[in-house]
């Protein structure tokens, strides 16, 4: 496995134009990524320091993941194409006495469609079953700290269950509780509290969520399916 950070970019950029099985042996013999025989990796520049995909877990085409300590997709974990994933490495000191966790955890049959920015210079994690859907959502996990002129950092979070609607903003320390819908447009900036339907600048709870719903009781076992 190939240990130096410049050639690592270089062969992450080289693998990105290959056809699939060239491509899957630079991941796996170069870089290190651990990935289940059932698990895709399009035409995507993947440049992270650890990879972990689960079966069935896919990576669509144009992705751009990368900066980031560790990157894990449950079993039919799915990143469609034409995502960028960013962030700072852990060693560039740019978040100087921050602690952080430059991560992107995915659980079971967690979904991320098209278009979106996240900023995943501290943790973004959805849990099981979690959607960023629709599409030109922006995750941002850090900011600058007005008081004290510096840059800050707060992991987010989407819950199991849970769906964030087409073009919403989850700003640093967002939580999104479990089987809750975030409503297009809206904008997260803190800990969000109950079963709920929120929407707004800043988003509040508009009326509680029927948990009969189909899209909070899927399956978990098989492929996922339209979601």
């Amino acid at each position: 496995m190939i240990r130096s950070r410049r050639f690592r970019s270089l062969s992450a950029l080289i693998a990105m134009f290959l056809p699939g099985p060239l491509r899957r042996w630079v991941h796996t013999k170069l870089l290190g990524y651990r990935l289940h025989p059932t698990a895709r990796i399009g035409h995507a520049l993947i440049d992270v320091d650890s990879l972990e995909m689960g079966e069935g877990a896919v990576i669509g085409h144009l992705v751009l993941l990368r900066g980031c300590t560790e990157v894990r997709l449950g079993d039919w974990a799915i990143i469609q194409m034409l995502v960028w994933i960013n962030s700072v490495r852990a060693e560039k000191g740019y978040f100087r006495d921050v602690e952080r966790r430059p991560a992107l955890i995915m659980g079971h049959k967690a979904l991320i469609t098209m278009l979106h920015f996240i900023d995943a210079c501290d943790l973004v994690e959805l849990e099981d079953f979690a959607s960023l859907a629709g599409f030109g959502s922006l995750v941002q996990t850090h900011a600058v700290d007005l008081k004290t002129l510096k840059q800050d950092c707060a992991p987010v979070r989407i819950s199991e269950s849970s769906l964030v609607a087409s073009r919403s903003t989850l700003l640093p320390g967002a939580i999104v509780p479990s089987c809750s819908i975030v409503a297009a447009g809206s904008v997260v900036n803190g800990k969000l509290v109950g079963h709920q339907l929120f929407g707004g600048v800043p988003a509040k709870g508009l009326r509680e969520t029927d948990l009969s719903w189909g899209y909070f009781n899927r399956p978990r076992e098989g492929k996922p399916g339209a979601w």
